[in-house]
């Protein structure tokens, strides 16, 4: 072994969020976490994930320095995610790193276009502005300075502000300072600079509003000015004394969400609370003339909503004016506030969907040999036998964990939906009597149907997943009885609008509400909802896992949907779906296969493969009760071995995931020396991340774990009858 602390790295890379794995020069694989196992796999080319998302010079440049062993870095999008890939030489290995920067990279597409909005608007201004470094080297600036200046904002950037200003002995003064600037044509021009100082990654950074003097107030002609009421960015003049709007231009009117806010005092659209605070930094800037005051103020508009804005506030010359007046600028926090919390919730998604990989492949190791040996049991214990209900509440129990792992790899994304169009007319029929069965007697459930729901894309088991859970959800919180409504229709949205921590998007969709009249929510707890493992039944008989709501947020945002949540304590609450809609064609429709069992061969040998001694010996015993003869292998190796030397035998089943050689690779080796051999591959993953998303249903059938006596042996009948 190449290293001397094997356990300790291991536990390094366990602990690693990305996908990890340290590969020999010669391509054995000599450490992995599970999210390395899952992207890279144990293929010869660990690159195969990419295939088809690279160009092929792309690809090659990449698998040419994985060859030399050259460090390089590479951000790639497959269909399913974003990755930084990176490759790191070592003494006499290599290591491969992946991490899932989706969340990541979304958030900075957004932050992106806030930054371009935010310039624009700084653009707009009829006012220069300006951010300088402690040495006062310029770090942004805006139109108006170039233009008054008459230098390019490249120039500007590699130049001091020191450069342009006949005094600088108060630069780095703030407050409001006047100061006569010295232009690229040698003109000269007094102003106002209203100076603060701000932190900005742990140095300190010096922004500035600069305003030509005039010989009356400065902002006075600016108010009269057409860019002033363009302005993107909310600008007021309010009183000092009594907070009374003086000016101010369209943008601010349509933040208040008012056509004539002018004459009214602000701290009427406020709470008693922050109008004190208002009044009081007002007074602070009266006495203090010429400096800035910045606070957040949370306005309530006419239409009862509240919005937050970070409020800048200036005091302007007070020798011209009675009463003292100060200029006041406002940007929304609300957007910025939104990306914070659904960057906060991505990141828990994506440690939690890293967790829930591993523990699902373990778990159902482990539930096929509960499940298979209670099958065991069962066959010599019939229904008159005292142990009989005994297995049958095991067994049942195996079922219900084995559905919780499901519902695990639904949450973390690690269970692919099997998209298709679905008429959702009928599927609402049928789920109806679906839910029925589910709520009881107690309560009572109304559907209200639009007569065309058209057609929607998404895997029908998952659809019906998320109203079972919902329904479950809502017969839960009214436990004395009451009315479950449903109602469906399609609306055509025009506009954006926020739905939860999302943005619903302008399109046609499925709309379907799910209302009850039970205890409602406590609106602390509704922020939560969708985590994971968070429940407000804690303590109550029955009360489930905590993943019912977060793997319902997952499938629907899956299938491209939105989820909204409106709950009132002691009224009820109300879930509503949004599913875009599709229009079908013709290529989309499925024809059904026939059924033409074939019989059962009488004589055959199966080699199982597996490591996990309880899974081999379950799957041996039951082949062997059928009559088969079975020869069994604790891993790939072993039963490789044997296979080149001659091993006679009829169809292969190994486990995947295994030390030494893995499954795939076993099964690839065999499949080499004798290209007609049967294969049957079983992991604890799905189906689709155990295929690597590759299409190769021709070389291998594929049975997940867990499985039950019934399963192992119908799937071994396909497979030797085909």
């Amino acid at each position: 072994m190449i290293f001397g602390y094997k356990a300790y790295l291991q536990q390094v890379l366990d602990a690693s969020s990305a996908a990890q794995q340290i590969r020999s020069f010669q391509n054995e694989i000599l450490l992995s976490n599970a999210a390395g196992e899952s992207l890279f796999g144990t293929l010869t080319n660990p690159f195969a994930f990419l295939e088809g998302t690279l160009t092929p010079e792309s690809l090659e440049k990449l698998k040419s320095a994985y060859q030399l062993h050259c460090r390089t870095n590479q951000v790639v999008t497959t269909p399913q995610a974003t990755y930084a890939v990176a490759l790191y030489p070592l003494k006499r290995a290599m290591v491969l790193s992946a991490t899932d920067i989706t969340a990541q990279k979304e958030i900075g597409e957004l932050v992106h276009q806030e930054q371009l909005l935010l310039q624009d608007s700084l653009d707009s201004l009829p006012v220069a502005f300006y951010i300088i470094a402690s040495d006062g080297h310029f770090k942004h600036v805006n139109d108006k300075l170039c233009q008054w200046l008459g230098e390019s904002r490249k120039t500007l950037l590699t130049k001091k502000i020191q450069h342009y200003l006949k005094n600088t002995d108060n630069i780095f003064e703030t407050g409001d300072n006047a100061a006569v600037f010295k232009g690229k044509n040698k003109q000269s021009f007094m102003a106002h600079i209203y100076q603060s100082a701000i932190e900005m990654d742990g140095q300190t950074l010096f922004e500035g509003v600069v305003v030509k003097a005039t010989h009356t107030s400065p902002f006075m002609p600016v108010t009269q000015h057409p860019l002033w009421q363009r302005a993107p960015l909310g600008m007021a003049i309010i009183n000092a004394i009594d907070c009374t709007l003086l000016d101010c231009n369209e943008a601010f009117a349509k933040n208040l969400a008012t056509s004539d806010p002018l004459g009214q005092p602000l701290t009427a659209l406020l709470d008693a609370e922050t109008a004190e605070m208002l009044t009081l930094k007002l007074a602070q800037l009266t006495e203090r003339a010429h400096k800035q005051e910045e606070c957040e103020l949370t306005f309530m508009r006419p239409d009862q909503e509240k919005v937050t804005f970070s409020a800048l506030m200036s005091s302007l010359p007070a020798e011209d004016r009675a009463p003292p007046a100060v200029v006041l600028y406002l940007t929304e926090t609300n957007e910025r506030k939104n990306l914070e919390m659904q960057l906060n919730q991505a990141q828990k998604l994506q440690a939690m969907g890293q967790i829930t990989g591993g523990v699902a492949h373990d778990f159902n190791n482990l539930l096929t040999a509960i499940i298979g040996f209670a099958d065991l049991l069962l066959q010599k214990h019939g229904m008159g036998d005292p142990s009989f209900s005994d297995l049958m509440q095991i067994k049942h129990s195996a079922n219900r964990a084995a559905g919780v792992v499901k519902q695990l790899l639904a949450f973390s994304r690690k269970q692919p939906v099997k998209s298709v169009l679905i008429n959702m007319g009928d599927a609402f029929s049928n789920l109806t009597g679906l839910l029925v069965r589910t709520l009881g007697t107690k309560i009572q459930l109304v559907t209200e149907c639009s007569s065309d729901l058209g057609w929607v894309k998404t895997d029908l088991n998952q659809l019906t997943q998320v109203f079972l859970n919902l329904a479950v959800n809502a017969r839960d919180a009214m436990l004395d009885g009451g009315t479950l409504r449903i109602r469906a229709h399609v609306e055509k949205i025009k506009k954006k609008r926020s739905v939860g921590l999302d943005t619903l998007i302008p399109g046609k969709y499925v709309v379907i509400s799910v209302a009850d009249t039970g205890c409602g929510i406590d609106p602390k707890d509704l922020p939560r909802i969708f985590e994971p493992f968070f429940s407000t039944k804690e303590g109550i008989a029955g009360s489930g896992t905590g993943l019912g709501l977060s793997t319902v947020y997952g499938i629907v945002t899956q299938a491209n949907g939105y989820i909204d949540v409106k709950s009132e304590l002691g009224k009820g609450t109300t879930f509503t779906v949004y599913l875009p809609c599709f229009e079908p064609k013709a290529a989309d429709a499925t024809v059904p296969e026939k059924d033409n069992p074939t019989p059962l061969p009488t004589k055959a040998t199966i080699v199982v493969v597996d490591d996990e001694p309880a899974v081999r010996t379950f799957s041996a015993r039951v082949l062997k009760n059928k009559g088969f003869k079975v020869i069994e292998f604790e891993n790939g190796l072993q039963a490789f071995e044997a296979i080149k030397k001659g091993l006679d035998f009829d169809l292969l089943i190994t486990d995947m995931i295994m030390q030494e050689m893995d499954g795939e690779t076993l099964a690839k080796k065999t499949l080499k020396k004798y290209p007609h051999a049967k294969v049957i591959l079983m992991s604890g993953y799905s189906e689709d991340m155990a295929r690597h998303g590759q299409d190769n249903s021709a070389l291998f059938s594929f049975l997940a774990k867990p499985f039950s006596l019934t399963q192992l042996t119908e799937k071994v009948k396909e497979v030797l009858s085909a």
